[in-house]
């Protein structure tokens, strides 16, 4: 359900415009409609306002593009989303197939001292719970991590889950029952003509798990290092940052 505060459905819109951007796809109202769940009509409708306060603005073919006033508020609910994440599951012990929903909420009521403390607490190393970084985003999971989608990564190699799609519960709950999250190692032994995979996950036991496209196209790895000691000092997160770091 959409909340009903103006402003707070600005920055949903916004929020919703930046992440799409970072999952490297093109921002048009179709795909706000669907992602937000509003109509296309009331998707023009707050195109048209916040491109008139000078957020956004919209292109002739359709593609949407934040004002760096409207970057600047997107980029700073995403950190506070995150945030709200970590603390539902590392603090309060919420299932993480629940965290994105329940941080939707929470995320707003984050005020900038406390989101600057749960920095702290956290790390500004740290990740959300289904693995993006809480400062840089997938922008820096790319570009410091090599993160790549499953669907991309190369038969006959061993990998690391780095982030999985967090915004459907039941893909979590398939995961988690395959022991497929954030740091889990996986290798790739067959791909199929329809593009489904064969894999093992490290520590699970059980056959060859085959997982079609859809699933592979929403898990983000990297290829690990071949050596076990290698393997496992690389579990935990690399400790690069970027000056220029974008959520």
């Amino acid at each position: 359900m959409r909340r009903e505060k103006t402003s707070v459905s600005q920055e949903d819109y916004l929020k919703a415009i930046w992440e799409i951007v970072q999952e490297e796809q093109v921002p048009i109202s179709a795909r706000l409609a669907e992602d937000l769940g509003v109509t296309p009509p009331a998707v023009t409708a707050a195109l048209k306002r916040m491109a008139g306060s000078g957020y956004l603005r919209v292109r002739r073919g359709g593609q949407i593009e934040l004002s760096a006033k409207g970057k600047g508020i997107a980029q700073h609910l995403v950190l506070r989303h995150r945030l709200a994440e970590k603390l539902l599951t590392d603090v309060i012990g919420l299932e993480w197939s629940r965290a994105h929903e329940e941080a939707e909420s929470l995320e707003h009521g984050i005020s900038p001292e406390v989101a600057d403390l749960l920095l702290k607490r956290f790390g500004r190393e740290s990740r959300c719970p289904h693995g993006v970084p809480l400062v840089g985003g997938m922008s820096r999971l790319r570009r410091d991590y090599g993160a790549v989608r499953l669907s991309e990564a190369e038969v006959g190699h061993s990998y690391e889950v780095l982030r999985v799609y967090e915004k459907d519960p039941k893909f979590l709950e398939f995961l988690d029952h395959l022991q497929i999250r954030p740091a889990a190692r996986l290798r790739v032994h067959q791909r199929e003509y329809d593009e489904t995979m064969s894999i093992t996950v490290a520590g699970r036991h059980g056959p060859r798990v085959h997982i079609g496209k859809p699933a592979t196209q929403r898990i983000w790895v990297r290829r690990a290092p071949a050596s076990s000691s290698s393997s496992s000092s690389s579990s935990s997160s690399p400790s690069k940052s970027s000056k220029s770091d974008s959520n």
